[in-house]
C-alpha cells in the first residue's frame, strides 16, 4: 500500500446547533488516501501524481456552505477526495476541538475509511 495525505489541517468553520452556530470552531481534518505514487517518486516529478495542493482544496471545497454535523463534514471531504483519478481508499477523520460539554473534552470526531 502506498498512501499520502494531510494531517492537522486547521479550518475554522461554522458546525454544530444552537450556541455553536454562534461563531466559528477549530475544526482539524486528517485525510490519507492510497494512490500509486511510483512514477512520481520515479522521476520526481509531482505533477505525476496527486498534488499535495490538490488535496488541500478539495478540504477546502468539501467545507463550503452550512454543515450542521461533523458526519456532514467528512462526507463532504471524503466525496471531493473519491472523485479524484486513480485513488484508491479514502480515510477522512474530522475533529471539532473542546466541543461544548460540562467537562473538558479534547474532541469529537468522525471517520470514514473506504
Amino acid at each position: 500500500m502506498k498512501s499520502i495525505g494531510l494531517t492537522g489541517v486547521i479550518v475554522n468553520k461554522v458546525c454544530g446547533f444552537g450556541k455553536e452556530r454562534e461563531k466559528p470552531q477549530e475544526i482539524c481534518i486528517d485525510v490519507s488516501l492510497e494512490v500509486n505514487f511510483k512514477a512520481v517518486a520515479e522521476e520526481d516529478d509531482p505533477s505525476l501524481g496527486v498534488d499535495f495542493r490538490t488535496i488541500y482544496g478539495l478540504i477546502r471545497k468539501g467545507l463550503e456552505g452550512d454543515i450542521y454535523t461533523l458526519e456532514k463534514a467528512a462526507l463532504s471531504i471524503w466525496e471531493q477526495i473519491k472523485s479524484l483519478n486513480n485513488v484508491g481508499k479514502v480515510k477522512i477523520t474530522v475533529k471539532k476541538n473542546n466541543p461544548p460539554f460540562q467537562d473538558e473534552v479534547r474532541n469529537s470526531w468522525v471517520t470514514i475509511e473506504e
